[in-house]
């Protein structure tokens, strides 16, 4: 039986730790230097700069559903994201406390790059193999 310390004995520590960050990146939606690198990245109204490819972009594209009842189904999905230029979680060490990851959360404008979809995507994807090759060792 795993160990529950939190919430009366119903979360276990990992479950807490989840809960925490989505609070946290809840809050850094609003978060003023975020939204000063996309308002930076706007060209024209629905179009966006993207750092990573130098193509403008539009702000959304059609995209699927991936999981649930509507798997298939087309939606719109955000085409430009405010991305921290240095990772919250370092790949290369993992969770260290959660000072640095509202430290490294909320960082001032020059701490993020308006990149589309497909680049964040691919930013992340390497940042994954990164961290599965850690965790793996």
């Amino acid at each position: 039986m795993p160990n529950k310390p939190y919430n009366n004995g119903q979360w276990t520590e990992a479950r807490m730790r989840s809960f925490i960050i989505s609070a946290l990146r809840g809050a850094s939606q609003r978060w003023g230097p975020k939204n000063e690198c996309l308002r930076k990245a706007r060209v024209r109204r629905g179009w966006y700069l993207c750092e990573g490819c130098g193509q403008e972009v539009p702000a959304t594209k059609e995209g699927v559903y991936k999981t649930g009842k509507k798997k298939g189904k087309k939606k719109r999905i955000k085409n430009i994201l405010a991305d921290h230029i240095d990772p919250i979680v370092d790949p290369r060490t993992g969770f260290k406390d959660y000072d640095t990851w509202i430290e490294r959360c909320f960082v001032e404008a020059d701490g993020y790059q308006a990149l589309c979809h497909d680049c964040h995507e691919l930013k992340s994807n390497e940042e994954k193999a990164i961290a599965k090759a850690r965790r793996k060792k």
